[in-house]
């Protein structure tokens, strides 16, 4: 069976870079340009019809940076940036781009990107079959990005999971943050049940790391972790099966 191709946009004002990129792209079997626009309206338009899992996107865009176009489409695609400008590079990564290649472009260091899109819907394919794939163990290691870097983790290292969206935010024990394009859903059903609990239809937390847990209003309750000053909330429905399963 043939694998799903990674469908693609590219959006950039001047014609000749995206005949150039296009070109480029031509050397990945896993890419399938499904579209390509020059302005902002054409870029948001084409974005909403189309859907891509993944546009390679100009920062300049009729007088406009793309960066706010991101938060006018109606889909959350994968985003690397291609453009000539270097000042826009942490607001970029602070959106979650895949990645930030400044022109001209080399065949390279857009294998690099695409390779990392590639790494990441495999993590993210793994993560939707938790239903029926096991659960991780404490010790396992799995790939995330941080800072548009893939890095290996150990399970156990996660300090804890918040969602974002359709994405997930997995904060490390030192303090590094993965955003993942996850459910909470999903990584409930996949991380050890001994290890981490789930406390909040939004939130799930290391066991390993809880300072204390108390009682609050309406039945609810509030967690603390070690070194985090601000409380977790507890619902009311998670509380309960806490002190069902925990309480002596």
């Amino acid at each position: 069976m043939a694998k799903r191709k990674i469908r693609s946009v590219v959006i950039d004002e001047v014609a000749k870079m995206r005949a150039t990129l296009k070109n480029l792209l031509n050397d990945f079997s896993t890419i399938e340009i499904v579209g390509e626009a020059a302005d902002y309206e054409s870029a948001k338009e084409l974005i909403n019809a189309t859907k891509p899992d993944l546009v390679f996107l100009d920062i300049n865009l009729s007088g406009f940076t793309s960066i706010e176009l991101l938060n006018e489409i109606n889909c959350k695609p994968k985003v690397i940036f291609i453009t000539s400008r270097k000042e826009f590079a942490i607001q970029a990564f602070e959106i979650n781009a895949i990645d930030y290649i400044l022109k001209p472009v080399s065949s390279d260091r857009l294998k690099n990107a695409i390779d990392r899109v590639t790494e990441l819907n495999k993590n993210a394919k793994a993560m939707s079959n938790s239903d029926t794939a096991e659960r991780f163990k404490p010790d396992q290691i799995i790939l995330l990005n941080f800072d548009s870097k893939l890095t290996f983790i150990k399970i156990q290292d996660i300090n804890y999971i918040e969602a974002f969206g359709n994405y997930t935010k997995i904060y490390m024990n030192d303090g590094k943050l993965s955003i993942t394009y996850n459910s909470i859903k999903n990584w409930d059903n996949r991380l050890p049940s001994d290890v981490f609990i789930q406390i909040h239809r939004s939130s799930i937390v290391n066991l390993l790391n809880v300072a204390k847990i108390e009682k609050w209003t309406n039945d609810t309750g509030r967690l603390f972790l070690k070194g985090i000053e601000i409380p977790f909330e507890i619902s009311r429905s998670y509380f309960f099966q806490i002190k069902k399963k925990y309480k002596i």
